[in-house]
């Protein structure tokens, strides 16, 4: 979740959806595409990740411009079986890809139990957190990752640093409640949120803190593993910087259970309920007016943004705007 800004123009998510799809369609994106990944870019809106909401909406919809994505991809069924599912995304955006991923592992997951689904060949899916709720919405246990291959230096005498920041890797798992938030962690496999491994900060953390940056490479390799490893991506077709649709170099993982595998599940949503109210009869730590679990504070911002509309900064009204007068969209709050 990032900080509210400071000065802002609020919009209501539906005006703002219609404005998402229509800028997608006019990069050639179907409409029944472009809803969907509008409705997901809002969604992220809604939670106050503004990082990864329609502030990348100009960015890919240039990428779809110089067809660094597939604008009307194919997604394939590669793999199909009660409790596993794969799916080639043709080289088009990951949020298509990966939702589609995520409903079929939901209705797998009502039926068995547990089910894992593997996407590969598609771009940037935005933030992990917006699969795991369409889960955890349905009472199910999400846990999502996203990665890509990792590309080596070729000097062997390259420092450990440079595999660092290749990629911010995203993920998140997420559980039920009964009556309460659900408690959903959100997250990135970086300890920061910047790539310069060079800087001051970044090596203030890993003196005082090495372990924390170890764990952090961890994080980074098994987000990979899980998703471009698992899903097939080493074969040489998606090595090639020069073939169709080059941005489509991403991957990623979902698996759901259903609580009621091991335990009542209204006893276990009950239980998340128990924890986040101890949580919250707690002092908050400093800086901060209230004690939450994660997920805590992006439930109260969805229920705001929803009623008073989704805040604007300036730079990211005016990224809108300008994608929006790019390519012929009438932008509906100015």
């Amino acid at each position: 979740m990032n900080a509210p800004p400071t000065r802002f123009i609020r919009v209501m998510p539906d005006d703002l959806r219609r404005f998402v799809s229509n800028v997608l369609q006019k990069v050639e994106v179907p409409q029944a595409d472009a809803d969907i990944i509008a409705e997901l870019m809002v969604d992220t809106d809604l939670r106050g990740v503004f990082s990864h909401g329609t502030n990348t909406l100009p960015g890919y919809s240039r990428v779809f411009t110089t067809r660094g994505f597939n604008p009307t991809p194919v997604q394939k069924i590669i793999k199909d079986t009660s409790i596993i599912t794969m799916i080639d995304g043709d080289g088009g955006l990951g949020h298509l890809t990966t939702h589609l991923a995520t409903m079929i592992a939901i209705e797998k997951a009502k039926k068995s139990e547990l089910s894992m689904a593997v996407t590969r060949h598609h771009g940037h899916f935005g933030s992990a957190g917006k699969y795991v709720r369409l889960a955890v919405k349905e009472g199910l246990i999400c846990f999502c990752v996203s990665g890509l291959l990792a590309r080596m230096p070729e000097d062997p005498n390259t420092s450990a640093w440079a595999h660092y920041p290749l990629d911010n890797c995203p993920l998140s798992i997420g559980f039920p409640a009964e009556e309460g938030y659900p408690v959903i962690a959100d997250i990135c496999s970086s300890v920061m949120d910047e790539w310069d491994v060079t800087s001051d900060r970044f090596q203030s953390i890993f003196s005082q803190m090495p372990a924390v940056v170890f764990r952090s490479f961890a994080l980074r390799v098994a987000c990979d593993f899980l998703s471009a490893a698992l899903g097939d991506m080493m074969r040489q077709e998606f090595r090639d910087s020069e073939r169709e649709y080059s941005n489509a170099y991403y991957g990623a993982f979902l698996w759901v259970l259903d609580p009621a595998a091991f335990v009542d599940p209204t006893d276990f949503k009950t239980e998340v309920d128990r924890t986040t109210d101890l949580i919250a009869a707690l002092q908050p730590l400093p800086g901060y007016d209230k004690a939450n679990l994660p997920g805590g504070p992006e439930y109260e911002r969805e229920r705001e943004y929803n009623a008073l509309g989704i805040p604007l900064g300036e730079s990211h009204q005016n990224s809108l705007e300008t994608i929006g007068d790019e390519v012929g969209v009438l932008i509906p709050w100015r």
